[in-house]
């Protein structure tokens, strides 16, 4: 991964936000800490004015000369102190500094021993025009400021450069995991269906996003292979209808009685009506899993849909030698298309006319709840296994037992792709005995 790296970015930004706090945090530290030592120093400067304005209340001026008087003028200066008259002329006092207004100043003065220095006072007047000065020298405070600052300087230092180590060892673990996940996809490009990507044991968010990836990749593989298999399904169907046509064909072009051609045209197109239907189940399959007839979708009354099917149903159930009942509940609508869903209907019944023996009692039931509108197709016949139920919903799957009944195993595909397209559920069940069909619209696709 070069400058496009996102993993790159990643680190970078953090660390960039961890220079930041920790520069803020210093710059805290140091002010804070700044203030502390100075407030120290002013309280120094007003302990010291307070005694000394205790002198001046005990003995007036010449107290405070004579306190001031016994500092000597040659000491090395920790708290400086002056005294003015009138006049502004120093009476007193071992800071050789001019007269100030009353208040907190900061001024420069010169220091014997160092030269010119910082100090911190305070101006306080006395009655007679005197003004008491009380001064700390701040050499202290910008030698604590220096240590703070070296200190503050080396450990940011020392404290950027782990927070890099540690951005450049993020973006090495993001790029390491994000490359298997890119070599796995990079290896599904290129053929390789069977490669997946790495899941770790932390069941962090890259492990989850490797195993919907794997997920994805099993189930596209899954349809990968039901498209080999429907090929394969396919091409084996429209081989037998196609080769009878032929046959009847070739029969018919060599045969000399018209009764014999006639009979043989006969059976030619019923063959190729027979893959005129594989062929419009499948595009009608397709038509309704695309998705665009739901534009069209309007109000469907259920009710007097499936009482319409039902008197056709029950006739052609009569026909082969089965009983049907019918029993619909009253007012039922949903949102949808009617054709489709009588097609749906139409292909549940006749799956069960189809494969359950003479006799049988199949029933036809439409019905509301709390949960919405179901249509329910049951027989009393042998049933499909509970392990085959889900795979005879795909298409042209036909269990062994109903290999040689009429159809391409198609019906069932189409039922589910039209209870998907309105929004519905498909399901298999035990009528116990028998099979039981269920449709099941929700209460928001009713109408």
């Amino acid at each position: 991964m070069g400058r496009g790296s996102a993993a790159n970015r990643i680190a970078l930004w953090g660390w960039l936000a961890y220079a930041a706090a920790t520069l803020l945090l210093g710059v805290g530290v140091y002010v804070a800490t700044h203030l502390a030592f100075s407030r120290q120093i002013d309280a120094r400067i007003e302990q010291a004015t307070n005694a000394l304005l205790v002198e001046y209340h005990d003995d007036g001026i010449r107290g405070v000369q004579s306190a001031l008087d016994q500092q000597g003028v040659n000491r090395p200066i920790g708290l400086g102190t002056a005294l003015f008259d009138v006049n502004r002329i120093r009476i007193a006092g071992n800071l050789a500094i001019p007269s100030a207004p009353a208040g907190w100043h900061t001024i420069g003065f010169d220091d014997p021993g160092e030269g010119r220095e910082q100090a911190r006072v305070q101006v306080t007047e006395l009655p007679g025009g005197y003004r008491l000065v009380v001064a700390a020298d701040l050499e202290s405070l910008e030698a604590m400021d220096h240590t703070i600052l070296a200190m503050f300087g080396s450990a940011v230092l020392a404290l950027l450069l782990l927070g890099l180590g540690g951005a450049l060892l993020l973006a090495r673990y993001l790029r390491k995991r994000l490359e298997s996940i890119e070599a796995t996809a990079s290896a599904i490009i290129g053929g390789d269906l069977e490669q997946r990507a790495d899941v770790g044991a932390a069941g962090d968010e890259f492990d989850r996003v490797a195993q919907s990836l794997n997920a994805m990749l099993d189930r596209i593989a899954s349809l990968i292979a039901n498209l080999r298999q429907v090929s394969a399904d396919l091409a084996h169907d429209l081989r037998t209808p196609l080769s009878h046509l032929r046959n009847h064909l070739e029969r018919m072009r060599g045969s000399q009685a018209q009764a014999a051609t006639s009979a043989s045209i006969d059976e030619a197109v019923a063959q190729a009506d027979n893959v005129l239907a594989l062929f419009n189940a499948i595009l009608r399959i397709s038509e309704v899993e695309e998705g665009s007839l739901r534009r069209a979708f309007t109000a469907v009354d259920l009710s007097a849909l499936v009482s319409e099917l039902g008197e056709t149903l029950e006739l052609l159930a009569e026909d082969e030698q089965r009983i049907l009942h019918v029993a619909v509940g009253s007012g039922i609508r949903v949102h949808g298309d009617r054709e489709l869903i009588a097609q749906a209907l139409t292909n549940l019944v006749e799956n069960a006319l189809r494969h359950t023996p003479p006799g049988s009692v199949i029933g036809l039931q439409v019905r509301c709840d709390d949960r919405g509108a179901l249509v329910t197709v049951s027989d009393n016949g042998p049933g499909i296994p509970e392990a085959d139920r889900e795979r005879v919903q795909q298409r042209f799957v036909r269990l062994q037992s109903a290999r040689f009944a009429p159809g391409h195993g198609l019906g069932l595909s189409l039922v589910r792709a039209v209870a998907q397209a309105h929004g519905a559920t498909f399901a298999l069940g035990d009528a116990r005995p028998g099979l039981r069909a269920e449709i099941r619209f929700s209460r928001r696709t009713a109408a």
